[in-house]
């Protein structure tokens, strides 16, 4: 439907992958619905380090922003992912936030060979490319967890790479999850300042039940689901929203009986043929001969904020590279003469093939060989596999 999961069983600060689906096991519980996240330690600001053992790692310490990657100047003494992506000829030196930062490449080049090359017997460019290498391993990791792990193919998705360092990996990790499309939304590095804005309101609430769905009255049922919305409609008007905007979207947590674990799934007919499909898919079988017991009712109440609609763009003019620079990829065992796009002159209809660059104020795309980009109607970048 378009929605994010939302899971009341979070730990904040856990590993990801210990438990079922993904969920960790560790860090700090949350017992209040947010949004399903796996969280990684491969930032850009995520340190590169050489273990006792002599193997190359990335994360979890941080650089943080302050004092940041070494290429920043501002006393970081660690190299960091972005340190490699700088080595690696990924991000301009010189347009770093539209140039409000210069960045350290000689610095970035130095930290790495100090910290990672020479006690591994690689040069920087080789270290870079490993330590770019194994963050995004860490991310694909991670995009299995949330999709393979919980009985969903990646190739049936699209990948949103947003963010300032998310659309200088996404190119590569649509290509190592084999997701067919990657989708770079318009000014990717404030896309969460944006959704924070524009983002609907919604209230949450459950009442349990604990019981044999059997055994359930429809009629009790409806009661408390309309005894729910009634207190989120009061919530929502509290927040200034008229009842036009409210919507309610109900659901009922199911397991079968003995179980400790439930699964939420929507409210109405044919709930019992949907937790035995969404069991099925979530843990590979379904036991419709079993008993089904009832956990919890639940309901979120929606308010719609208004949002402005996306601005089209010119359609005028096609797509020129403001530069060239040496761009380092594996796929082609080496640098290249990469051509360097400003965005914000690429118009609609536009293409661009890879290797390619794509620069804006708050975020880089990076384009890899055999993929293309088109540029849409209201200015996102669709980044596909090209034809061989």
């Amino acid at each position: 439907d378009g929605q994010p999961s939302v899971t009341k069983d979070y730990n904040v600060g856990g590993h990801a992958g210990a438990g079922i689906g993904g969920m960790s096991l560790s860090g700090y519980p949350v017992r209040t619905p947010v949004v399903d996240l796996v969280e990684i330690g491969a930032g850009g600001g995520s340190i590169a380090w050489v273990d006792s053992g002599g193997l190359l790692r990335v994360g979890p310490q941080s650089a943080g922003a302050d004092p940041g990657p070494v290429c920043y100047r501002r006393g970081g003494a660690e190299p960091t992912v972005t340190d490699a992506n700088v080595v690696l000829g990924r991000l301009n030196p010189s347009y770093f936030l539209g140039g409000e930062i210069g960045l350290d490449v000689e610095g970035a080049r130095r930290a790495i060979e100090a910290r990672c090359a020479e006690p591994l017997g690689l040069d920087a460019t080789e270290a870079a490319n490993g330590i770019v290498e194994i963050a995004n391993a860490a991310m694909v990791n991670a995009l299995h967890l949330i999709s393979v792990q919980r009985g969903y193919d990646p190739r049936d998705f699209v990948l949103f790479g947003f963010g300032g360092a998310g659309p200088v990996h996404a190119n590569a990790l649509a290509r190592d999850a084999e997701m067919p499309t990657l989708l770079i939304p318009r000014s990717p590095g404030i896309f969460s300042a944006t959704g924070l804005l524009t983002t609907d309101l919604k209230r949450d609430a459950a009442v349990t039940v604990m019981r044999r769905l059997v055994d359930l009255d429809a009629g009790e049922v409806e009661a408390a689901f309309s005894q729910l919305e009634e207190a989120g409609r009061v919530e929502l008007e509290q927040e200034g929203l008229a009842r036009g905007a409210m919507s309610f979207v109900r659901k009922i947590d199911l397991r079968y009986v003995g179980q400790s674990f439930e699964l939420t799934v929507p409210a109405g007919d044919g709930l019992l043929e949907r937790f035995h499909a969404e069991h099925d898919r979530t843990y590979g079988f379904s036991a419709p001969e079993e008993p089904v017991e009832v956990v919890s009712l639940r309901l979120t109440s929606i308010g719609a904020i208004a949002k402005p609609p996306p601005r089209p763009l010119e359609t005028n003019g096609k797509a020129e590279p403001k530069e060239h620079r040496p761009v380092y990829f594996a796929e082609s065992a080496g640098y290249v003469d990469c051509p360097i796009y400003d965005r914000y002159s690429l118009p609609s209809g536009a293409t661009v093939a890879g290797p390619a660059i794509v620069e804006e104020f708050d975020s880089t795309t990076v384009v890899h060989p055999g993929y293309v980009t088109l540029v849409d109607e209201t200015g996102n970048l669709l980044i596909e596999r090209g034809a061989t």
